[in-house]
């Protein structure tokens, strides 16, 4: 700010205390009042003596305050009786003219009355309004001519006048003298008072208040000096209060007290349009207006008491004054002149700013002047790009040797257009405005020039601002529509980022300037300088010290000019002759607030208007006194982050997080500006800065602390909500502590001591909190009251105070805190732009972070597909519960004694008892269960990626991923259905029907012949088996095993495709042999035979349609004619993309196809056969009806003994299996959150750490056949992690068996009937196994039986004796039975495989092992679900370098050392089939349709570690050369990889226990 202390020529306690009130919008008064402490216990008080003490000090200093030298809340007062007016006219008498207008802008910002003139200096202020822009003018004051002008004349003694009132009340205009009146304290100085004010009158309107600005003087005392010449130019209105005493009356004093000359005009009333004469009176008002019709003048006279009704007349004829006004007639103040007696008062001296704009509207188009002129800066932000793609690419040496030359080219072109810069006229007039030698013309030519850019460019812009407004609110509503079309979503976003960019290349505002002149400077031979260029840097030097701000960081770039930076900086050394700094930066989200902060706290002049936001990072100086610490306050204010212009342009959070680093790892002391309670980019920021900071060599030199000391402002806060403003502080505190913690985690650096350590969040004592809650910076939006509040600039006063104790008074790890010079923060400088630009810090921010935050967002998803998962499951429980309910009332309705005929038997029984009901009754049911869930589950999808900014980026991406799990889901809850409602109402149905005909049949057997109870048991078995076989058979006869050859023929037979295609395929054929991939160095080859261009072409076809129909049979649990369709529409379809069109050829394809679908298809089914078709499923009951058979044998009689140990038998042949099935269905459970099922990044360290294990044994040759065939090395590692979290068998098998017998007790003691004991006990124990404890169905649907006919002596004995049998002979086959396993490690090895296998054919896809596709040219894994649509997520991978796999060039025969993604991104080509056609790898996603392009750039550190350790050793293997080029990065420290795979795991599991906080 020009109006410091150091431009005073004199000062004294009392002009030094209102210069800072003035600066920091804080009360004005000559002393400040004290608190009345009547309790000092009281918290409360205390606080505001502290506050009291606070503003004391400061208001006796011009910046910061010494409290060594406030004494028990007491101030000194100097000041006496000295008027406020007196001591604002002795402050205005210390500065020049850049200085008072200063001032006067800052009053008139308050709407307070400045003086018209000063009489020590002979000055008026006309000619300075030129210089002064207030809000709701839209020229300056000193040029508009728009607004009411108004005169308020009092003709009364000072003490007497209410001229003060009428200000107050009618134009809302705050007077000086009325403050000294209500304080005594009038000024003795001068007779006359006169003083200028900017005010506002609100006029009633029919509907709302409208605002009406006026210009006021006022004048109290002799004003008879003041001739008519000024009133005259100047009043549209004139107000006089006129004396009660007739000496003083207006008329009499004024021609009494006038000099007669005759040369001179008299006075009178008739020079005014409108004249308002009031004359206080204790009557009633009473009025007289008079109206000159021949002139138009109207006079109105009033006498009554103030206000009354005095105020409602004047503000109705002021209204009227501003209607009739004609402005083009009138002068503007700055060409009017002002004389008192015989003496013209002079202008105040100041520049004219017509000079500047002159010379600046030769300049017609300012946003092609710097497109077109500014060329060294467009340069450079080319230079920009690919100084950032050589951070990005520094693994690759050839690309950063690529980059590095276009570096080159940039910087050779910039030294060929400095002439053509050097002699830009806008850059000429800019320097020699900056050579001014007086410091108060130069600094008010630069304001004139910053003003004029800004309102040049804000016109000349606002088209393009209202483009990208409407194409921002298009590609917003676009994106809103799920059903929109990619192409014309990605074209709208394309025309957005267009306009943007446009907008941001256009924009000229002063920092342009001096970016042209700082690469002018730098890029010039120091030989070609001329004498003006050499003193650039010492101009921008003095810039600074005349209080404007320098760009430290290019907005534009984003990068630093560090030769530029040092050289204005080694200027600033000398001119500030050692003197120290502290370094102070603020940051927040664009339009919190930052700058208007600034200015009020240090008063000093930041851009804050709509339009004129900072860029970049600016740099700027504030002088401060009476600090033995430090000299000046070096202010860093940092661009608003996720500013409009940038958002969705390439690069923009990048930008934002460096710009936020650079400002908070600089400075001694950082604020965080919040605006309302909206902290959430602020939470994404800080933990970025924390990580660059932890991974660079300044963590390194400061043990792992933040240097800069961190402070948080929320402002726009209703601070009356003491409870809110309780929740916001502590909720910030966990918020902080929380980021550290997850970034120490994710770094690795554990030991590091967090920067929030010593946080203070006082909510009781605002002075001595780390936090400052504001209020608004104006007290109200809307006039009267939009001027500053004086309680925001106390509050940032003393937080100011704060902020200087806890830095000042720091100290860490032994040394005290110390202001810095000049030269050691130039120097600090290079070391933190080194930090950011590190590849560490790029690495961590465009990998962990970006991945952290997508891992977030995954987790958060998961859960919902988890909660849909449950929610499915629990739905499906509910609707199978309901299928065997109907079955057991169908049984009980069938075994009735309704039913049964004359013998005893069911009537009726036939195949069609289940016809009343279908499966779609039982469908619906289960979506029903589910529907409101779903409902929810969507809401919160939406929220999860609503009120995420960032997670806008993979917004699409999930949502797609949700529609396609929900529909994936219920396809797969349909069919798990449909095969439950197949096996409860058609097998196991069939089953116990074709059981129970074998019982009977058993009985009577025996109860008809005679010899049968001579057999031997040899002769019974072979009865045995021939009446099994028969029943067998006849099952079979009825559902005999499905044909898959027959079936698939068939489909393909009537298959329009095949049809239309005229071609013929046979049953089955051998499938074709594989060919090999190679790659190739990227050499042009002079020709390629067509022959072998189709030739690859039918390969890669061939390859397409084997993983094509692989993905079509996967999960698939039986077979379908649907399966078959879709495999022939999909090989067709693939035929179609490699335009193969040769018959021979579409007829092997389609062969090729019918092949592996019928082998599949064949293994499916008859596995499905094995366990699923009834005589599959009669052939498992076998040995039951052996016993049944052997027990009947013995004794013919239906005893209640026959019944049990037929039961008994029943559950022996099935507590194994079940129990087999509870135990993959346990394992499945603790799994099924695991981090290495839903992140297969996560499952990629797992399997690396396998790989160090066998280093460190030396198992080189098992580490490389993993890597050779990770199908089967994935499938190791995942048995592995299972096995793990397989539950203690032993333990298990007792808590199992405990369960059965439970359920037997219950079974039994649950038959309290007389009759159908057999079927009551077997329906009562098949209910007990369904329960919650019994996850798997084995046991239930084995107790499926039908007793009905049989077993009718159960209920001839004792209902005891009936249960005591059941308990009996089912507990001693619980006693009996053991499990057949040497150890928990056996068994877990042996249920693992069945454990995927269940994952696989459950299909949950919030838990499934991974694809096991793997990338033909480097062997890496596809990282997508088993099971994944690759019409939806094609296979992608995070590629390995390919000669870790074995890979080689195929001319040089040495190893691959790049990675497939690597080759991408340097555009090379591979080799297939007989190695005579290249492609590109640009081109991978065509050659290899069902695979992603490779661009994803992520570091495999073991794989690379392995290539380069043992490069002899694979070469050998695979019979190849080492590789020759492999790069120094892959050299790495084994062991530091392995803690780091460690921690990553440990922090990904959410193991943090044994962690040190």
């Amino acid at each position: 700010m020009p109006a410091d202390a150091s431009q005073a020529k004199k000062t004294d306690e009392s002009t030094t205390r209102l210069m800072n009130s003035l600066r920091c919008r804080l009360p004005l008064s000559m002393s400040v009042p004290k608190t009345d402490v009547q309790d000092v216990g009281s918290r409360e008080n205390a606080n505001s003596l502290k506050k009291q003490k606070i503003l004391e000090g400061f208001s006796q200093n011009s910046s910061i305050s010494n409290f060594s030298s406030i004494k028990d809340g007491k101030q000194k007062n100097d000041s006496g009786n000295k008027s406020l007016y007196d001591t604002l006219l002795q402050l205005i008498d210390e500065f020049d003219a850049s200085g008072i207008a200063e001032i006067v802008r800052l009053l008139l910002e308050r709407r307070t009355a400045i003086p018209l003139f000063v009489p020590q200096s002979k000055n008026h202020f006309l000619n300075l309004f030129r210089h002064i822009t207030l809000p709701g003018i839209s020229d300056t004051m000193g040029e508009d001519k728009s607004l009411l002008r108004v005169a308020v004349i009092s003709c009364r003694q000072r003490k007497q006048s209410q001229t003060c009132e009428i200000l107050k009340n009618l134009f809302n205009i705050e007077s000086i003298h009325r403050q000294d009146l209500s304080t005594g304290s009038i000024s003795t100085n001068t007779s006359l008072l006169a003083e200028i004010g900017y005010g506002c009158v609100l006029a009633e309107g029919s509907s709302s208040e409208k605002v009406l600005n006026v210009l006021v003087v006022h004048i109290i005392g002799d004003f008879s000096p003041i001739y008519w010449s000024f009133l005259q130019s100047f009043t549209d209105y004139l107000l006089i209060e006129d004396s009660t005493i007739e000496k003083e009356s207006f008329p009499l004093s004024l021609m009494s007290k006038r000099k007669r000359n005759k040369k001179k005009k008299p006075l009178g009333l008739d020079d005014f349009p409108y004249v308002c004469v009031w004359k206080p009176t204790v009557e009633e008002m009473k009025h007289e207006m008079r109206t000159k019709e021949k002139f138009g003048f109207r006079h109105l006279y009033i006498e009554g008491q103030w206000p009354g009704e005095i105020l409602d007349v004047l503000k109705s004829t002021v209204e009227m004054a501003a209607n009739e006004m004609i402005a083009k007639s009138r002068l503007m103040l700055h060409e009017m002149s002002l004389i008192l007696g015989d003496e013209k008062y002079s202008a105040l001296e100041c520049i004219s700013p017509e000079k500047v704009i002159s010379d600046m509207n030769s300049f017609k188009d300012f946003g092609n002047e710097k497109k077109t002129q500014f060329l060294l800066q467009r340069n450079y932000l080319q230079q920009a790009k690919h100084e950032d793609a050589k951070i990005k690419h520094r693994l690759k040496e050839d690309k950063v040797r690529e980059v590095d030359a276009e570096i080159k080219k940039c910087r050779k072109q910039r030294r060929d257009d400095i002439r053509h810069v050097e002699n830009n006229s806008l850059l000429q007039l800019f320097l020699s405005l900056l050579e001014i030698e007086n410091p108060c013309s130069r600094v008010m030519s630069i304001r004139v020039l910053e003003k004029e850019l800004a309102e040049r460019s804000e016109r000349e812009l606002g088209p393009l601002s209202e483009k990208i407004r409407i194409l921002s609110t298009s590609y917003n509503n676009k994106l809103n529509n799920a059903e929109i079309d990619e192409k014309y979503l990605e074209s709208a976003k394309e025309n957005l980022r267009r306009a943007k960019d446009e907008l941001i290349e256009s924009a000229l505002n002063i920092e342009h300037l001096w970016r042209e002149l700082s690469h002018l400077y730098t890029d010039m031979e120091p030989e070609r300088r001329s004498l003006t260029i050499k003193k650039i840097p010492r101009l921008a030097a003095q810039h600074l010290m005349d209080g404007f701000s320098l760009e430290l960081l290019d907005g534009d770039s984003n990068m630093i000019r560090l030769d530029w930076v040092k050289e204005v900086l080694h200027q600033l050394k000398t001119l500030m002759n050692g003197k120290r700094i502290f370094v102070l930066s603020v940051m927040g989200v664009q339009s919190s607030g930052k700058s208007t902060l600034l200015n009020t706290m240090f008063g000093i002049q930041m851009r804050t208007s709509v339009g004129q936001c900072t860029r970049g990072v600016n740099m700027q100086l504030v002088p401060v006194e009476d600090r033995p610490e430090y000299d000046y306050i070096l202010l860093l204010d940092t661009e608003g982050t996720r500013s409009p212009e940038y958002h969705g342009l390439p690069g923009s959070e990048k930008r934002d997080n460096q710009m936020a680093t650079l400002s908070i790892l600089l400075s001694d002391a950082s604020i965080v500006v919040i605006p309302l309670e909206n902290d959430a980019a602020v939470k994404e920021i800080l933990p970025i800065v924390l990580m660059a900071y932890q991974g660079s060599k300044l963590a390194e030199d400061n043990g792992g602390r933040l240097s800069s000391r961190m402070f948080f402002v929320y402002n726009r806060i209703d601070t009356k909500q003491k409870n809110k403003l309780d929740d916001i502080i502590q909720t910030l505190g966990t918020s902080l502590h929380t980021a550290f913690k997850d970034v120490r985690m994710s770094t690795g650096n554990l030991t590091s001591e967090s920067p929030f350590a010593n946080f203070k969040l006082v909510t009781s004592d605002s002075s001595s909190s780390d936090v400052c809650i504001l209020g608004n910076v104006k007290k109200q939006s809307e006039p009267p009251g939009d001027v500053p509040d004086e309680k925001y600039g106390e509050e940032l006063i003393q937080f100011r105070e704060h902020i200087h104790r806890r830095v000042t008074a720091n100290v860490e790890g032994g040394i005290i805190w110390k202001g810095r010079t000049i030269e050691e923060f130039s120097n600090y400088i290079k070391n933190v732009w080194d930090c950011i630009c590190s590849a560490n810090f790029i690495f961590t921010f465009s990998t962990v972070l970006e991945n952290l935050l997508f891992d977030k967002l995954d987790s958060e998803y998961k859960k919902v597909e988890r909660k849909l998962a449950d929610v499915y499951e629990k739905s499906f429980k509910n609707v199978k519960d309901e299928m065997k309910k109907y079955i057991e009332e169908k049984n009980k309705s069938l075994c009735s004694s309704s039913m049964r005929g004359t013998d005893g038997q069911i009537q009726g029984n036939n195949n069609n008892e289940t016809d009343s009901v279908t499966f779609e009754s039982f469908e619906k049911k289960l979506d029903e269960g589910i529907f409101q869930t779903v409902h929810t589950l969507n809401n919160e999808i939406d929220t999860i990626f609503n009120n995420k900014e960032k997670s806008q980026k993979w917004k699409r991406h999930f949502l797609k991923k949700w529609e396609n799990n929900k529909n994936s889901q219920a396809l797969n809850w349909k069919c798990n259905l449909k095969n439950v409602f197949n096996r409860l109402f058609q097998y196991e149905y069939h089953v116990e029907k074709y059981k129970k005909k074998m019982r009977k049949e058993i009985y009577q057997l025996f109860k008809s012949s005679t010899e049968s109870t001579e057999w031997t048991e040899y002769e019974k078995n072979i009865e045995f088996e021939k009446m099994f076989k028969i029943i067998l058979d006849e099952a079979k006869d009825e559902f005999p095993p499905k044909d898959v050859l027959k079936e698939i023929d068939g489909v393909y037979q009537n298959s329009s495709v095949i049809k239309n295609r005229k071609i013929e395929l046979t049953s089955h054929t051998k499938k074709g042999s594989q060919n090999i991939l190679n790659i190739s160095l990227p050499k042009t080859e002079n020709s390629i035979k067509k022959e072998a261009k189709k030739l690859d072409q039918n390969y890669c076809c061939r390859t397409e349609v084997d993983a094509t129909v692989k993905r079509i049979a996967t999960g698939k649990l039986c077979y379908d004619d649907s399966i078959i369709s879709e495999v022939i529409r999909s090989v067709d379809s693939k035929i179609k993309e490699y335009k193969l069109t040769d018959n021979s050829v579409v007829e092997e394809m389609h062969q090729h196809g019918k092949t592996l679908i019928v082998d599949l298809m064949q293994e499916i089914q008859t596995e499905w056969e094995k366990e699923n078709s009834v005589p599959a499923k009669l052939d498992s009951n076998k040995e039951i009806l052996r016993k049944h058979f052997m027990m009947v044998s013995k004794d013919v009689a239906k005893t209640t003994q026959l019944f049990a140990a037929t039961m008994a038998n029943t559950l022996d042949n099935f507590i194994i299996s079940a129990f087999e099935k509870e135990m993959v269905q346990k394992t499945f459970e603790a799994i099924q959150n695991e981090r290495y099922l839903i992140d297969a990044r996560f499952m990629h360290k797992h399997m690396d750490l396998y790989l160090i294990d066998l280093l460190y044994q030396n198992e080189v040759d098992k580490v490389l056949n993993n890597i050779w065939d990770p199908k089967k090395f994935y499938a190791d590692v995942l048995h592995q992690l299972i096995a793990g979290k397989v539950p203690n068998v032993d333990a298990e098998w007792q808590r199992f068996k405990m369960h059965i017998r439970q359920a037997i007790e219950k079974a039994a003691l649950e038959v309290e009937v007389d009759r159908e004991r057999a079927q009551t006990f077997v329906d009562q124990l098949r209910k007990e196994f369904s329960k919650d404890f019994f996850q798997s169905e084995t046991l239930g649907s084995a107790f499926l039986i039908d007793c009905s006919g049989e077993y009718e002596d159960c209920d001839n004995g004792g209902k005891k004796e009936f249960q005591d049998a059941c308990i009996t002979k089912l507990n001693e086959v619980i006693e009996k039975k053991n499990l057949c396993f040497e150890n928990q490690e056996s068994y877990a090895k042996e249920l693992c495989p069945k454990v995927v296998t269940y994952m696989i054919n459950s299909n949950d896809q919030a838990a499934l092992p991974r694809c096991d596709a793997c990338c033909r040219a480097c062997k890496s894994l596809c990282i997508e679900p088993a099971n994944h649509d690759i019409k939806l997520r094609p296979h992608d991978a995070i590629h390995q370098p390919g000669g870790v796999a074995g890979y080689s060039y195929h001319y040089t025969e040495a190893l691959v050392s790049s990675t497939c993604s690597q080759d991408f991104e340097q555009d090379r080509k591979f080799l297939m089939g007989d190695h005579t056609v290249r492609y590109k790898y640009r081109d991978y996603d065509k050659v290899f349709p069902e695979w992603k392009n490779p661009k994803l750039q992520e570091e495999l550190p073991v794989r690379e570690y392995i290539l380069a350790t043992y490069n002899d050793e694979i070469a050998e293997k695979y019979n190849k050369k080492p590789a020759d080029d492999i790069p120094a990065s892959y050299f790495r420290d084994l062991k530091s990889i392995k803690k780091q795979l460690e921690n990553d795991i440990q922090i990904g599991s959410g193991d943090t226990n044994n962690q040190s906080e």
